[in-house]
């Protein structure tokens, strides 16, 4: 087994007006199970587009600010971390994604932890969050909810690239935290004629046959699976795919999937399985990102 640490580096994003003490604590309690480097990043804006430059004084201010705040975050949670002024990264920025997206040095083995706003409509996520899983070629972990200990990871599966890569960095993760990996691929049954302008399922025999194949397909992929010593066990359901994802939250501490992103207006109103996710879960989410395909949110 190697020794090679799977993350070096966590950065979370802060702000000094909204709370983000759930983020920051993940980022804390992550950065010491993994041994990394921690990086608290704040980026610095213009208060108004028509004042394009920053003062130094107004970095430095912010600065205080975001000191301030992680403070009080330490000392309410009671946590064993020194802070140094190495940790903490304020700086201008056009937009705060852009400083955090500019400290990722390894995407491989960087993390970035985010909170989640409120959402005011269909697709908000916070002009931050969504800047960045645009954006981003590592892994993103969302904050949903309270804090809690990674004891079960939740890996849903359907046998896509992007489905293996959250898998492989699932248990590499599994490893470092002690933790166990549950597999879920998601079989919608198909629809296969329409009529009168609605979607009907075709007829059982086929959707059987198809359903069995998929199973089949499946179990032997996991089968073969180097699943690099981390307990874990595997679920084949017959549902959609969010609603399946979601239904498990109640026994995961933790989803980690992959996204294929979708390019086009129609993904930006309609979202995918990754988005639907991320905005409905109540427990963290971690989103891998394909860096060649964009995704627009």
């Amino acid at each position: 087994m190697s020794s090679e640490r799977s993350v070096h580096k966590v950065i979370v994003g802060v702000d000094a007006v909204s709370p983000a003490d759930a983020p920051l604590n993940v980022a804390l309690d992550l950065a010491k199970r993994f041994g990394a480097e921690l990086e608290i990043v704040h980026g610095v804006t213009p208060p108004h587009h028509l004042w394009p430059d920053l003062e130094p004084h107004d970095v430095e201010e912010a600065r205080k600010a975001v000191q301030t705040k992680v403070e009080g975050t330490l000392a309410g949670a009671r946590l064993e971390f020194t802070l140094e002024p190495h940790h903490l990264v304020v700086e201008a920025a056009k937009h705060p994604a852009e400083l955090v997206l500019k400290r990722v040095t390894d995407p491989a083995r960087d993390l970035v932890v985010l909170g989640r706003h409120r959402r005011k409509g269909i697709v908000d996520f916070g002009g931050t969050l969504r800047a960045v899983l645009s954006s981003a070629t590592c892994p993103v972990w969302v904050q949903s909810g309270p804090v809690r200990i990674v004891r079960r990871i939740l890996v849903p599966m359907d046998l896509s690239d992007e489905s293996y890569a959250a898998l492989r960095h699932a248990c590499a993760w599994a490893r470092e935290l002690d933790a166990r990996v549950h597999v879920v691929h998601c079989f919608q049954k198909p629809e296969l004629f329409a009529g009168h302008g609605y979607p009907v399922v075709g007829p059982t025999y086929v959707v059987d046959q198809l359903s069995e194949d998929a199973h089949k397909e499946f179990q032997k992929e996991m089968d073969g699976f180097d699943w690099q010593g981390v307990d874990h066990t595997t679920e084949f359901v017959e549902d959609d795919p969010v609603s399946c994802i979601l239904s498990h939250q109640d026994t995961m501490d933790l989803v980690m999937m992959g996204s294929h992103g979708r390019t086009g207006f129609s993904a930006a109103l309609l979202g995918n399985v990754a988005f639907t996710v991320l905005r409905d879960a109540y427990i963290p989410v971690v989103v891998l990102r394909h860096p060649e395909r964009e995704w627009v949110l």
